[in-house]
C-alpha cells in the first residue's frame, strides 16, 4: 500500500552497494540516454519511493530504475500503480505523517526517558548477540570512563579530518564493544551515569560517522542509542545532541515533520543546556523550519537569531565534546539552515553571506567542514543564475576534496551538478560537471 515502506526497492539498492544519491545519479544518466534530457532524481527522491510516499514513478524513472539495479519488472522493485490498487482495497490505511508505528512508539519511549524499551532492546541488533550470557559483570570504574572518552574523540577526529567513509564500520564495532561495559559492575553510581554519558557521547558520534558515511539506517539506530544513554545518565546536553542529529537525518531524508519533532524536543528544558550547546540546537531547528518551507520563514530567520544569541553569551564553561564548535562550524549551519529556501526563491543574502563567512573562517584540520559550505555555496550561487562564478566555486570546493570522504559532501557536489543542468551550455559549467563525474565516480 502507499504510505508503506518499499522494502524491495530498498533492499534492490543495498544489494547493489548503492547510497540513495548513487542510484539517483545512476538512473538520471539512464533517463538522458533514453531521452535525451536528464533526470532529475536526487537522494530526497529515492529516500521517499523507499518510503512507500511515492509507489508509482513515472515511465522513464521506472525503466531506468530497473535498468540500474538489473530487475526485469516493475513489481521487482515495489513499484505499483495506486490508481490501480484503489478499486480492490475497500479501506486503505491512510499513510503516516511521520514513520510507521513503531518508529512513533519508539519516540515517544525517548520522550518520557525509557531506556530500556527505546534503546537497549535492540540497540544496533548486535549488541545482544555480542554480548555473552556466561561471561560475568566486568568491574567498571573511571578508567574505562576515561578510555570511551578518548576513544570518542579519537573518532571524532578522524571524522573532521577526513569524512567517515573510511571509518563507520569501525566506530560502530568499538560502540558495540563500549556498549557492554553498561552491564558491568560500577565503582559508584557517579561513574554509572559517566559511563553511560561517555557511551551516549560515543554513539552520537558513529551516528553522525554512519550519516556521514550514507549508512542511514545505522545512523538512526546510533543516534536512538545515544539519546536513550544520554537520558540513563541525565546528561541533558549530550540528550539535545543526539537528538539533534535525528533532526539533521530527517531533513536530509526530506522528512520535515520529523526534523521538526526531534529539533523541538531537542530543546526541552533549554534551561539545563549551555550557550554553544543550546546554539547548536536553534540551528538544527533553523533548518527544519527552512526544509518545512516559505510559510516557516520567519520562524526560521528567528531561530538562526535565537542561535547566535546563545553563541554569543558562550563562556567557557561547556562539554568537552563541544569544544571543535567554533565560529566556522556556526556560519555554516547557519548558512545550511536558510539554504533551502535560498535556492526555492527565498532571499538568498543571508544564506551566501554566512557561508562565505564559514569558509573564511575554518581551520585546515577540519577541512570536511569547510569543503561541505564551499559545495553548498557554489550550489546556491548555480541555483541564483551566476553559473560561471558558481562554476569557480565549485572547482575550490573539489580541490579541497582530497582525501575527504563524506556521503553528505558527495551529495551536495551532486545538488550542485543538478543545478547546473540548466546551465550545460556554458562551457565552465560543461567541465565543471565533467570533474564532479570524476570524483563521484567509484574507486
Amino acid at each position: 500500500m502507499s504510505g508503506e515502506p518499499n522494502d524491495l526497492l530498498r533492499a534492490a539498492r543495498e544489494a547493489a552497494n548503492l547510497t540513495q544519491g548513487q542510484l539517483a545519479e545512476l538512473a538520471n544518466t539512464q533517463v538522458e540516454q533514453a531521452t535525451g534530457t536528464a533526470g532529475a532524481m536526487d537522494a530526497d527522491y529515492i529516500g521517499k519511493l523507499e518510503r512507500g510516499i511515492h509507489r508509482w514513478p513515472n515511465q522513464q524513472y521506472r525503466a531506468a530504475l530497473r535498468q540500474a539495479l538489473h530487475r526485469s519488472s516493475d513489481g521487482d522493485l515495489g513499484f505499483f500503480s495506486t490508481r490501480s490498487r484503489a478499486a480492490t482495497v475497500e479501506s486503505p490505511r491512510p499513510p503516516h505523517d511521520g514513520g510507521d508505528d513503531v518508529e512513533r512508539k519508539t519516540f515517544l519511549r525517548v520522550l518520557t526517558g525509557s531506556v530500556a524499551g527505546m534503546a537497549f532492546a535492540d540497540p544496533l541488533g548486535a549488541f545482544a548477540a555480542a554480548a555473552s550470557p556466561d561471561t560475568p559483570p566486568r568491574r567498571v570504574g573511571q578508567a574505562e570512563v576515561d578510555q570511551v572518552r578518548h576513544l570518542a574523540r579519537m573518532f571524532a577526529t578522524q571524522d573532521h579530518l577526513f569524512g567517515s567513509g573510511l571509518s563507520a564500520d569501525a566506530v560502530v564495532t568499538q560502540l558495540s564493544t563500549s556498549a557492554q561495559l553498561l552491564h558491568g559492575r560500577f565503582a559508584t553510581e557517579t561513574v554509572r551515569q559517566h559511563l553511560f554519558s561517555a557511551v551516549a557521547d560515543l554513539a552520537d558520534i558513529a551516528g553522525g560517522m554512519c550519516f556521514d558515511a550514507g549508512a542511514h539506517a545505522k545512523a538512526e539506530r546510533c543516534f536512538r542509542f545515544g539519546v536513550g544513554a544520554a537520558t540513563e545518565a541525565g546528561d541533558w546536553a549530550m540528550r539535545g545532541k543526539a537528538l539533534s542529529g535525528l533532526a539533521n537525518l530527517a531533513v536530509h531524508q526530506g522528512r520535515p515533520d520529523d526534523a521538526l519533532s526531534f529539533a523541538e524536543t531537542a530543546l526541552v528544558r533549554a534551561d539545563r543546556l549551555t550557550p554553544v550547546v543550546k546554539a547548536v540546537m536553534h540551528t538544527r531547528h533553523a533548518r527544519a523550519l527552512g526544509l518545512a518551507g516559505g510559510h516557516r520563514e520567519a520562524d526560521c530567520l528567528t531561530a538562526t537569531g535565537q542561535a547566535q544569541d546563545a553563541f554569543a553569551r558562550s563562556g567557557g564553561d561547556e562539554p568537552d565534546w563541544i569544544a571543535y564548535y567554533g565560529p566556522a562550524h556556526l556560519e555554516r549551519d547557519l548558512g545550511r539552515a536558510l539554504l533551502h529556501l535560498a535556492v526555492n526563491g527565498g532571499d538568498h543574502t543571508a544564506a551566501q553571506a554566512h557561508l562565505v563567512a564559514a569558509i573564511d573562517r575554518f581551520p585546515q584540520q577540519q577541512s570536511r567542514g569547510k569543503t561541505l559550505a564551499m559545495a553548498n555555496l557554489a550550489h546556491l550561487t548555480m541555483a541564483r543564475d551566476d553559473p560561471n562564478h558558481a562554476a569557480t566555486l565549485g572547482h575550490s570546493a573539489l580541490d579541497g576534496l582530497g582525501p575527504i570522504r563524506s556521503d553528505r559532501v558527495f551529495e551536495a557536489l551532486r545538488q550542485l551538478r543538478i543545478a547546473g543542468r540548466r546551465h550545460r551550455t556554458i562551457p565552465a559549467v560543461r567541465e565543471l560537471n565533467a570533474r564532479i563525474d570524476r570524483a563521484l565516480k567509484p574507486a
